[in-house]
This record gives structure tokens, C-alpha cells and sequence, in this order.
């Protein structure tokens, strides 16, 4: 009875050796991601950080106020982080307030979106003084 159940046990182990030794799946190939870091630009780091006094200097130095970075203009970035002065100046200066990131946000969707409730309250406001 012994020798039947080591005899059993063997031949079990060969088979189960040789069906993984005839697997037919190859190995995945690599692929390789190569990972660009996107830049932002030094408005909209400006703007995210609420530094008003480096958004005016660099509106007056020529920056386009409605230049894109990873996507978004500086209003999109001002309203996502509540900035409600940096939005103001951003208007002054010619700001397209309703134009939509790549994403296809406005400003105002994007302050909904993060709960930015005084920036979304302000362009509410705008928005209907302007209309």
C-alpha cells in the first residue's frame, strides 16, 4: 500500500513538472515609459501660490495672461486654489474667464470641482454683472 501511494505521489509530481515544462506562454514583453515631468509655469506657480505682487510683475513684463500650463491658464489655477485677489488681477489684465482648460473646465467649474467656495462665489458674481 506504501509502495502504491510513493509510486502515485511521483507520477503525479512528473505530470504536473511537465505540464508546466510545456507551457507555450512566453514571457511579456518590457515595455519601457518614459515619464516627461511637466513644467508649470512661473505665472501659474505664481497664481497657485496667491503671491498677487509676482502675478502683477510678471503680467507687466509681458507674460501672457492667457498662456497654458499642463493645460490650464493662470485663471483656471487661481480659482481652483481660491484665490480670489490673483483672480481679480487675472480679469484685469484680460483674462478669458469663460474659455475651458484641455480638460474642458471653466474657471468657475473648476472652483466647484475643489470646493474653492469664494472663488466660485466671485465668478457667480462676475459672471452676472458682467451679463
Amino acid at each position: 500500500m506504501k509502495k502504491s501511494a510513493v509510486v502515485l505521489a511521483l507520477a503525479l509530481g512528473f505530470s504536473i513538472c511537465n505540464v508546466n515544462a510545456s507551457n507555450n506562454i512566453l514571457a511579456s514583453e518590457v515595455t519601457i515609459v518614459i515619464a516627461k515631468p511637466e513644467e508649470v509655469s512661473p505665472l501659474c506657480k505664481a497664481v497657485a501660490i496667491g503671491d498677487t505682487e509676482e502675478v502683477k510683475r510678471l503680467l507687466n513684463n509681458g507674460v501672457d495672461v492667457n498662456a497654458k500650463s499642463n493645460g490650464m491658464m493662470p485663471i483656471h489655477y487661481a480659482a481652483k486654489f481660491n484665490r480670489v485677489d490673483v483672480i481679480r488681477v487675472l480679469i484685469k489684465a484680460g483674462s478669458k474667464l469663460h474659455k475651458p482648460c484641455d480638460e474642458g473646465y471653466t474657471a468657475l467649474r473648476h472652483a466647484e470641482k475643489t470646493n474653492a467656495t469664494d472663488a466660485a462665489e466671485f465668478l457667480l458674481r462676475f459672471r452676472r454683472v458682467k451679463d
